[in-house]
């Protein structure tokens, strides 16, 4: 009997997502383009399935996800000659427990590798900073700012959220903090992967 009505409930829940659709995040379908030879040498796209790719905000360097319980990710990263780069990642795990585990841990990662810096860049001062932002479930605004000889080198302003099962990241380097961007379009990921099964 327990049998039985173990069988009912596995027919009836939810299948948990294992792959993210083409063209499913914000800036996929742009990066998919291809690109005319003159854009080419000014910008390009990288798009990235890797499960072991670590997260696009990174404050401790780590070379390899820290996390456990991946079941799919893509992050796709820009970058032009302006000089800018930015990133859009989305990781689904296998339940919500282990997408909020994982957040949990990045929220550690930046307070304790906040003011370390860049064993290939020892000349440049990093100060990595958190704010406060709705998005999703749970969600935490994040970046740094580096210095050199006193002055400003490179501001990077970001958004982690999560939603469900699902973790979604946006970041982009700025001449100034101005996440507003980063975090519609968190907002806009944050409705749309209700759509995958399992996820919401």
């Amino acid at each position: 009997m327990i049998s039985v009505t173990l069988s009912v409930l596995l027919a009836f829940s939810p299948a948990a997502a294992t792959e993210i659709p083409k063209n499913f995040l914000l800036t996929e379908p742009a990066a998919r383009t291809p690109l005319s030879q003159g854009d080419a040498s000014e910008m390009g796209w990288q798009i990235s399935d890797k499960l072991t790719r670590p997260l696009e905000l990174n404050p401790c360097n780590r070379r390899r996800a820290a996390d456990a319980s991946r079941v799919a990710a893509r992050t796709i990263t820009y970058w032009s000659s302006a000089p800018n780069s930015s990133s859009e990642q989305l990781i689904l795990y296998s339940s919500p427990r282990a997408a909020h585990a994982a957040l949990t841990q990045l929220r550690a990662d930046v307070k304790r590798c906040a003011r370390t810096g860049d064993p290939a860049a020892p000349q440049l001062k990093i100060r990595w900073r958190t704010s406060k932002v709705r998005v999703g479930d749970e969600a935490t605004g994040m970046g740094y700012t580096t210095w050199q000889d006193g002055y400003v080198n490179e501001t990077l302003s970001g958004v982690v959220a999560r939603r469900g099962s699902a973790l979604m990241i946006y970041a982009d380097t700025a001449a100034v903090y101005q996440p507003g961007v980063l975090i519609k379009n968190a907002k806009k990921m944050a409705a749309k992967v209700c759509k995958l099964p399992g996820v919401c």
